[in-house]
């Protein structure tokens, strides 16, 4: 199995950061979507609905496979919905 490590490289200001780019919060443990950037903090959202605001050097960029990974959840959150009454 080949290991990717995920990029040490945090934001330095909340102007790096860009909307609907893909984000790692290493407080929550959770890759997501930047939703907003509204001073020093970020509106982040999940493809689930859930929404949190961080401060912007709690984020990383997303790696590739984080990316993936989003798109996963927002495809099986799009199934799930359809099989809702």
């Amino acid at each position: 199995m080949i290991r990717a490590e995920a990029p040490a490289v945090f934001y330095k200001s909340p102007q790096q950061i860009r909307t609907g780019s893909v984000v790692f919060d290493r407080d929550a443990g959770m890759v997501a979507v930047v939703r907003d950037v509204k001073g020093l903090m970020v509106g982040l959202e999940r493809p689930t609905g859930f929404t949190w605001d961080v401060a912007y050097g709690r984020l990383r960029p997303g790696t590739e496979r984080e990316g993936r990974q989003l798109q996963a959840l927002a495809q099986l959150q799009r199934a799930r919905l359809r099989g809702m009454p």
